[in-house]
Order: C-alpha cells, then sequence, then structure tokens
C-alpha cells in the first residue's frame, strides 16, 4: 500500500473517531477511487436558536397556556340569563297609599258602595217628595249606555237615578247632581212634560232643554245650590213658578 492511500484511510479514521465522539453519523457511498484524497464534509453544529425552535414543542407540551375558552366554559363567569319579561306582571309592585287629605278642603265620600247610597238616598229624602211612591231607585256607578256623567235618569225605564262616582268630589256637587235627577223623576211621574217645558219659554228654554233648566230651578227649590245649577243659576221668578208646580198648582 502506498503512503497516499494509507494517508487517506487515516483521514478516514480520525473522521470516523470525530463523528463518534459527536453523535454525529455519516453514511459512506461506495465510489471508484479517482487517486485524489477525497474532501471532507463539513459538519455544522446546530445553533442555540435552532435547537430552541426544535424543542419549542417539548416545551410547550410540558406547560400548556390556558385555553382561551376557560373563562366560557366556567360557570362562575358566565353572564347570568335576565328574567324572562313577564316577571313585573307576576311580581307587581305594591300600590302606593293613598294621600292624606289636605285640612280645609272637602273630603270625597266613602269609597264603600252602600254608604254612598245611604248619602244619595238622604239627600233625595230631603226633597219632600215620596219618590219611593213611584218606585224610583238610584244606583252608584256610571250610567252603562252613556258614560261618564255625574248623574243620569235613565230614560229607559224612568225609575233608575245613576249616580256616577264623579260627583262625589265634593258635598255641593253631590246635593246639587242628586237633586237635579230626582226632578227629572219628579217631571216624568207629573205626567205635564208639555206644560213644564212651557214653562221655560219666558227665559228663551224650549224641548229638552226647558225640562234640563227646569230641573235646576226645582233642584234649587228644593235646597241645591243655585251657582252650581249645570244649566242654568235659576233667577227668583223660575224658582217661584217651580214652587207652585211642586204645590200642584198648574194654572
Amino acid at each position: 500500500m502506498s503512503s497516499r492511500v494509507s494517508w487517506h484511510l487515516s483521514v478516514v479514521v480520525a473522521l470516523a473517531v470525530v463523528l463518534g465522539a459527536t453523535g454525529g453519523f455519516l453514511i459512506a457511498v461506495s465510489q471508484p477511487s479517482s487517486g485524489e484524497p477525497i474532501a471532507m464534509p463539513t459538519v455544522l453544529t446546530p445553533s442555540t436558536t435552532e435547537t430552541t425552535r426544535a424543542r419549542a414543542p417539548t416545551t410547550t407540551g410540558t406547560a400548556p397556556a390556558p385555553a382561551p375558552t376557560t373563562t366560557v366554559a366556567a360557570p362562575t363567569t358566565t353572564p347570568a340569563p335576565q328574567a324572562p319579561p313577564t316577571t313585573k306582571a307576576t311580581s307587581p309592585r305594591p300600590p302606593k297609599p293613598p294621600a292624606k287629605p289636605v285640612p280645609g278642603t272637602a273630603r270625597p265620600a266613602p269609597s264603600n258602595g252602600a254608604s254612598q247610597l245611604d248619602q244619595v238616598e238622604s239627600i233625595a229624602d230631603s226633597s219632600r217628595w215620596d219618590w219611593r211612591n213611584v218606585h224610583v231607585h238610584f244606583r252608584i256607578g256610571f250610567y252603562p249606555a252613556d258614560c261618564c256623567h255625574w248623574g243620569v235618569y235613565d230614560p229607559q225605564d224612568h225609575k233608575t237615578i245613576w249616580i256616577g262616582p264623579t260627583a262625589f268630589d265634593n258635598p255641593g256637587r253631590l246635593r246639587y247632581v242628586v237633586l237635579h235627577e230626582l226632578a227629572h223623576a219628579w217631571q216624568w211621574h207629573s205626567h205635564r212634560l208639555k206644560k213644564l217645558s212651557a214653562d221655560m219659554a219666558p227665559w228663551g228654554y224650549r224641548d229638552v232643554d226647558a225640562l234640563e233648566a227646569g230641573a235646576d230651578c226645582i233642584a234649587t227649590v228644593w235646597g241645591a245650590d243655585v251657582a252650581i245649577g249645570h244649566y242654568w243659576a235659576c233667577p227668583s221668578a223660575a224658582q217661584d213658578l217651580m214652587s207652585r208646580r211642586l204645590a200642584g198648582q198648574w194654572q
């Protein structure tokens, strides 16, 4: 063996030792010898950056970052569902207490139906007309066919007088309303509607308007405040005329 071949084998053996020590591997491919020394392949040592990149998945796997969906899935951080819209209807707020009456002002009549009816009948009795004898009766409430008047003398049965809740706002109004509607009942049961209508002609009233004006005069004669009259403040001459009619004077 020539010295050139011997030198070549020595180089190969040395290279094998070095690669074995560094953990590398060399794959030798058999090829015909050219008689020239084989150039030693350059061994690239992995850089620190390459090593970090290669090991990054291992590091991430051992200590994974918290998943972004953790807070959504956790029941303690999930927003509470809103109450359904029927909550207010099923749990209404308690009503406010009624306001205290101001001293010196008229207090409305009690809301109890029987107590209001007692007040109305007491006022009607003060007229000294026997309305019960002709089967007239009172009802508390708005007239169903024509809401919402202070009072209505029922034109259908000519026996029912409706006294609306708003008539009880003050005693003066209540007295006027009861006596005015009672006057209509008296007019009807007198069976002299044409005569009573003609009685108001000197003051410019005719037909139904005349009966309304006459009812104001009758209510005034029975004790209502003339200033509260809805249709007019009945003058003394008209009051005197209605007093005679109430007494049975038709001439």
